[in-house]
């Protein structure tokens, strides 16, 4: 388990290690957007990760792809259906 904590409702949620960001934050409730289902196909789920970025599954092709094409990208921005949680606790903003 580790904990997820979301921006900007501030709360914090005990979740599996291993779980996808957008799984984890569509089953506690949180506003999260995915338009393709969860295959990288759209930028709906994009997030900003302030805490533990290291924590979260590598960025692999696809996903750099298609931010590479968002605009306001930073350096803590993955698509939530993309990236798996590990076991350090993660924070992070959803991008409206």
């Amino acid at each position: 388990m580790t904990t997820l904590t979301v921006l900007p409702s501030g709360k914090s949620y005990e979740i599996a290690a291993g779980t996808s960001l957008l799984k984890a934050l569509q089953s506690v409730g949180e506003p999260i957007v995915s338009k393709c289902g969860g295959e990288a196909k759209c930028e709906s789920c994009h997030v900003l990760v302030s805490v533990g970025r290291k924590s979260l599954s590598k960025i692999q092709r696809v996903e750099n792809e298609k931010l590479d094409g968002i605009v306001g990208v930073s350096s803590g921005s993955r698509l939530a259906c993309q990236a798996i949680l590990g076991e350090e606790p993660v924070t992070v903003e959803l991008v409206k």
